[in-house]
C-alpha cells in the first residue's frame, strides 16, 4: 500500500516519534524505530486522502483501521503491508467478516448486505467464493453447495421460500434497483475489477426468480397436429397457425376446449404460453415458451416451494439434476441454462408423467409416441431417458452431501466472523490510541 511504503521512507527520524510530511501531501504522525514506523501511528495518503491509524511493526501496518478515500473501511490485522489474519471490511453496502490471507478474503468468512440481509457464509480463495458454502438471498431462500471463482459451480441445492414471500420480495426489489445501481458505482479506478464483481454479485443475489424455474407442460402444437400429417409440412404449418390463432383469441385458460384443458390441467405454463409475449412459432410448427416473468402467474398457492438438487455451471442449473415443487410437479434429468434441456422425465401433480427429450423446457421427442415405424427409435429414447433420470437421482444424492458439507463450512465461517469482530474491536482501540498519540506529537495536525 501507499501508506506503509511512505512510512518507511523516513531515514532522518532519530527520536522515538513525531511528524513527517511527504512530498505527495501525505503525513505520518506517530512512533518510529530505526527510520521505520513502529508502535502507534497515523498516516494519510496522497493529498491527505485516506487514512490508516493503529499499530505498526518495522514499517508495516499490524493492527488498526484503514479508511479509503471512497469511504470503504477495514478494521483488523495486517502482515507485511497486506491484510492478513482476521478483520472486517465495509465496502459500499457489503460487509465482510472473517479471515484474510495476503490481502485477499479467505479461507473462511461471511459477506453480507446491510441493506437486504443477503449473505454468503463459507470458504473463499483469492477474494472470491470458492469451495463450499451457503448463500442466503434477500427473500430468505438459499443455495448450499459448491463454488468456483465466485459462482455457483458443481453440485448444490437451491431451496426457495414460499412463493408468496418470494413474489413480495420481487416487487420490493424493483423499487430498489435504481438506488442499488447508483451505490455500486462509487469505486476507485484501482478497484474497478472488484467493483464489477461486486455489481455482478449484487445482481445475482437479487435474482428475480426467487428460486422458481421449474416449468409444467408446454403446449406442443406439433403433437396436436401429428396425427396423419407427419410428412405434410405445409398443412402442418398452416394448421399450427390456425391453432395459435385460436389460442390467442382465448381470454383465459377457462376458455380452452375441455379436451385441451384435461390434457394440460396441471400445466402451470399453459397460462403464460397462451399470451403473445411467451408463445412463438418455431420452424417445426411447435410452440416455444420464453422465460417471461409472466410464468410467476403459474403458481397459485402462495405456500408453494421449489427445490433443485444437482449440477450447476457458472451460476445456472446445467448438467444433471432434480427439481421438485411442493405441489407435486417434478422434473428429473438433464438441464441447461436453468431449463429442462436434454433427456428427462416430468411428473405432474395428478401423477401423470411426460418423458423424452427436451429443448429449452419444450418436449420435442416423447416416449409416449405410438407408431410401429418408430418402435426402435422410441425404445432408444426411453433408454436414454431412464439413464438420465438415474444419473439425475445420483446427482441429487451427491448434492445433498455437498450441501451438508457447505452447512458445516457455514458454521466454521460464522465462528471466524465472530473472531474477526474481536480483531476489529482491538483494531479500533489501536486506532483510537494512535490518534491520541498523533495529537500529542502534532497538536496542529488535522485530517483534510
Amino acid at each position: 500500500s501507499h501508506f506503509h511504503t511512505v512510512a518507511k521512507a523516513a531515514p532522518s527520524m532519530t527520536t522515538d516519534g513525531g511528524r513527517f510530511d511527504f512530498e505527495d501531501g501525505g503525513t505520518y504522525v506517530g512512533g518510529w524505530s530505526e527510520g521505520k514506523a513502529h508502535g502507534l501511528g497515523l498516516v494519510t495518503g496522497p493529498r491527505g486522502q485516506g487514512e490508516f491509524a493503529g499499530l505498526w511493526e518495522d514499517g508495516f501496518e499490524a493492527s488498526g483501521v484503514y479508511i479509503w478515500p471512497s469511504g470503504n473501511t477495514f478494521e483488523g490485522e495486517w502482515r507485511q503491508g497486506k491484510r492478513h489474519g482476521l478483520g472486517t471490511e465495509v465496502k459500499g453496502r457489503w460487509m465482510y467478516r472473517g479471515e484474510w490471507m495476503t490481502g485477499f478474503k479467505g479461507r473462511y468468512g461471511v459477506r453480507q448486505s446491510e441493506a437486504s440481509g443477503a449473505r454468503y457464509e463459507g470458504t473463499w480463495q483469492l477474494g472470491m467464493q470458492d469451495g463450499t458454502g451457503v448463500e442466503t438471498y434477500s427473500d430468505g431462500s438459499t443455495y448450499s453447495g459448491c463454488w468456483f471463482h465466485g459462482t455457483r459451480h458443481g453440485l448444490g441445492i437451491r431451496q426457495s421460500v414460499p412463493f408468496g414471500l418470494a413474489a413480495h420480495y420481487k416487487e420490493e426489489r424493483r423499487l430498489r434497483e435504481s438506488l442499488t445501481s447508483l451505490r455500486s458505482q462509487d469505486e476507485a479506478s484501482a478497484e474497478a475489477a472488484a467493483a464489477q464483481d461486486a455489481r455482478e454479485r449484487a445482481k445475482r443475489l437479487d435474482e428475480p426468480r426467487g428460486g422458481f424455474v421449474l416449468r409444467g407442460r408446454m403446449i406442443d402444437a406439433a403433437a396436436a397436429l401429428s396425427s396423419g400429417q407427419a410428412g405434410q409440412s405445409t398443412k402442418r404449418n398452416s394448421l399450427t397457425k390456425g391453432l395459435i390463432g385460436r389460442l390467442r383469441k382465448q381470454r383465459s385458460t377457462g376458455d380452452v376446449n375441455n379436451d385441451q384443458r384435461s390434457s394440460a390441467r396441471y400445466s402451470g405454463s399453459l397460462r403464460s404460453a397462451l399470451s403473445d409475449r411467451s408463445a412463438t412459432l418455431t420452424a417445426g410448427g411447435g410452440v416455444v415458451g420464453t422465460a417471461s416473468p409472466d410464468f410467476f402467474e403459474e403458481i397459485v398457492d402462495p405456500s408453494t416451494t421449489e427445490a433443485y438438487y444437482g449440477d450447476w455451471k457458472q451460476d445456472k442449473r446445467s448438467g444433471l439434476g432434480v427439481a421438485e415443487r411442493s405441489d407435486g410437479l417434478k422434473y428429473e434429468g438433464e438441464w441447461e441454462d436453468n431449463k429442462k434441456h436434454g433427456y428427462g422425465c416430468t411428473t405432474f401433480p395428478d401423477g401423470s408423467v411426460e418423458a423424452g427429450k427436451y429443448k429449452s423446457n419444450v418436449l420435442v421427442a416423447s416416449t409416449a409416441r405410438r407408431s410401429k415405424l418408430f418402435i426402435i427409435k422410441t425404445a432408444r429414447l426411453r433408454e436414454r431417458v431412464e439413464t438420465a433420470v438415474r444419473e439425475a437421482r445420483n446427482a441429487m444424492a451427491e448434492a445433498i452431501k455437498k450441501a451438508e458439507n457447505a452447512q458445516s463450512r457455514q458454521q466454521v465461517s460464522r465462528q471466524k466472523a465472530e473472531l474477526a469482530d474481536q480483531a476489529a474491536e482491538k483494531a479500533r482501540q489501536d486506532a483510537e490510541m494512535a490518534r491520541r498519540l498523533a495529537h500529542e506529537y502534532a497538536p496542529d495536525f488535522h485530517q483534510p
